[in-house]
């Protein structure tokens, strides 16, 4: 039986929101179809906009929509909303009767996602309220703040709680849907999907390992030349006053530059450099908690326990047994 999944768009929109979900599970129909011949498709997939007709992307791309929300059929099984930027979003958000048709899409559908910024809207519906959720890093804090009922996990390229998903930012909307297929169809043919897309069908870390790293290419060359410094021996210990004599500055207007450039101070931005090693040691190879603490510039195994708790929300075993890819 076809499983139908729609798409939301709208006005401004992030095409690759749409585009980049509905490649997978086209791609799992037609590997579906290559192995089984004759077989129904898997998934029947439907775009659909505020209103029928072309809906303009933020990019500058049309894409059609052959229904508008009001008009889809009630077997849908899964209805995933697109991200969009700024005022495209904040329309959509401020449209009571759409937001009304999400909070009653999730009532009904076997299941209910959204893509990067597409989360705002699932809350607004109330769809999130009490369960776990994620979003792009840039909203992930207008998402704490604004929908306080909202579990928020930073650190996620996706989330699943129950019936809901979210994803992070843009291309991990690509990584939903794969979790989406292996679900529905299987691990086996996800990886094949996941192969004939070049990419890897789980992807290792989480969202902020990527902005931390886009925050020090942003930054002024002093700067990034200090992560990139501190990335290279994370062992040694670093106080402020060591990394602000390294920049000529006094440690007080150092803390406040770093501050201002980076939205957290240097020792908790240290942290997240050394959980973020630490995450590649634990998805890479089988190395003990003890020597990935040392390596990593944890002063124990504990403290290297109690960051990653702060930063990933599990312990650094729960998260090998999920994203480690060494073979023991």
């Amino acid at each position: 039986m076809s499983r139908t999944i729609a798409m939301l768009m709208y006005p401004g929109g992030q095409s690759l929101d749409v585009t980049g979900p509905m490649e997978v599970f086209a791609l799992a129909c037609r590997q579906a179809l290559e192995e089984e011949p004759g077989r129904e498709p898997p998934y029947r997939l439907r775009f659909v906009g505020t209103q029928r007709g072309p809906v303009g992307m933020a990019c500058g791309l049309a894409l059609h929509a052959e229904l508008g929300y009001a008009e889809l059929p009630a077997d849908v099984d899964t209805v995933l909303i697109s991200g969009g930027m700024g005022d495209a979003l904040d329309q959509v958000r401020a449209d009571a009767d759409l937001v009304a048709w999400v909070a009653a899409s999730s009532a009904r559908v076997r299941r209910i996602g959204a893509i990067c910024s597409g989360a705002l809207l699932l809350a607004e519906a109330g769809v999130l309220d009490g369960r776990q959720a994620t979003t792009h890093w840039r909203d992930v804090g207008e998402l704490r703040s604004r929908y306080p009922g909202v579990r928020v996990v930073p650190d996620a390229i996706y989330v699943q709680d129950g019936s809901v998903w979210t994803s992070a930012g843009i291309t991990a909307g690509m990584d939903l849907a794969l979790a989406m297929v292996a679900a529905d169809l299987g691990m086996p043919l996800a990886l094949k999907v996941a192969k004939r897309m070049v990419m890897m069908v789980k992807r290792s870390g989480g969202q902020t390992q990527f902005s931390n790293l886009l925050d020090a290419q942003h930054a002024p060359d002093a700067f990034a030349d200090l992560v990139l410094w501190l990335r290279a021996d994370l062992r040694r210990t670093r106080d402020v006053d060591a990394l602000a004599e390294r920049m000529h500055m006094s440690p007080r207007h150092f803390r406040r530059r770093f501050v201002t450039l980076f939205a957290t101070t240097p020792q908790k931005y240290l942290e997240q450099l050394r959980v973020e090693a630490a995450k590649s040691l634990l998805e890479n190879t089988r190395k003990g908690l003890k020597r990935i603490a040392d390596e990593c510039g944890f002063t124990s195994e504990e403290s290297l326990r109690r960051a990653f708790v702060r930063q990933c929300g599990v312990r650094p075993l729960q998260y090998r047994e999920r994203f480690g890819t060494a073979t023991p």
